[in-house]
């Protein structure tokens, strides 16, 4: 399998941009396909996606938040861009995994053409992958005189009866105790639950992002700072209840009305997209930002 992965990768980089499933749409060629002819539940499998494109135009590839469905995702490798005689060449190889039972499952993905008014999908052409059955189908039933029966006659001890009379009495007056409280002091518990959770999700943030900013700020890429955008994205929908992580940052901004958290979030969508290496200030800001919203969500629901 390790020699069958290797051979796959080396006919990758040779062919990548010469092989089947070419869509073309205003001069951007799209290809992907799956590494493995077939996979097991659970396992991982490469799925590329390259695209050729004019030079001058802007493309985004789909990130952590993008939706495999039927398969999950679980990392990926991006390969420098490479331009010639005014055509760029962009490519990322996505590991997947499925738990789904489908016997043959396929992916297209697309590329993102930015415009300067909206964005343009370019979707590769579809890929399928056959799933390795590893328990095959079983009868239903199973004759009696087939059955692998064991003898035993050995003692086997036998428990004295429990006093189940009693045991309903001692169960429902704790029923009844419990619903008491809950009547009275049911608000307060609750309260008082809720925001031990938000503190301890808060603080779980703080110590994820500020450790992913670290990591940013001592090496510098694309994936890392993706990845702190991510983290912010997803605490900030756990908080609000807002679909942080299906917007784009235009949406964000229109939904949240907040030029301050506009410009930070183009700063850091510049440092994934561009290499701009100038956004630990702008990370620190979306931190701040969570750290208000926190402390607003805090007293509402304590007053609430």
């Amino acid at each position: 399998m390790i020699l069958r992965r290797l051979k796959i990768y080396s006919l990758f980089t040779l062919f990548l941009f010469f092989g089947l499933g070419k869509i073309y749409g205003q001069d951007v060629l799209v290809r992907s396909g799956f590494f493995l002819d077939s996979l097991k539940i659970g396992d991982q499998t490469g799925f590329y996606l390259a695209a050729e494109y004019p030079s001058n135009l802007n493309v985004l590839f789909p990130d952590s938040t993008f939706s495999f469905t039927p398969f999950e995702y679980e990392k990926r490798v991006y390969f420098p861009t490479k331009t010639t005689d005014g055509k760029s060449y962009d490519s990322v190889v996505y590991y997947l995994s499925t738990f789904e039972i489908d016997l043959v499952q396929s992916l297209r993905l697309p590329v993102f053409q930015l415009n300067p008014m909206d964005c343009t999908a370019h979707l590769s052409a579809a890929d399928t992958i056959l799933l390795t059955e590893l328990v095959k189908n079983l009868p239903d039933t199973l004759n009696a005189q087939n059955l692998p029966l064991k003898e035993n006659t050995a003692y086997q001890n036998v428990s004295y009866l429990f006093n189940y009379p009693i045991l309903l009495i001692v169960v429902g007056t704790l029923v009844v105790l419990a619903a008491i409280v809950w009547i009275v002091y049911g608000k307060k518990i609750k309260k008082h639950f809720r925001l031990k959770k938000m503190r301890k999700a808060h603080h779980a943030f703080l110590e994820s992002y500020d450790r992913q900013v670290e990591n940013v700020k001592t090496a510098f890429s694309s994936i890392t700072t993706e990845t702190a955008l991510s983290l912010w994205k997803k605490y900030m929908e756990q908080l609000e209840a807002r679909p942080y992580t299906k917007l784009t940052t235009r949406e964000t901004v229109k939904m949240e009305k907040n030029e301050s958290l506009g410009k930070n979030l183009h700063s850091v969508d510049r440092a994934i997209y561009g290499h701009n290496m100038q956004v630990l200030e702008s990370l620190e800001n979306l931190k701040r930002f969570a750290d208000q919203r926190f402390v607003q969500k805090l007293e509402e629901v304590k007053h609430g």
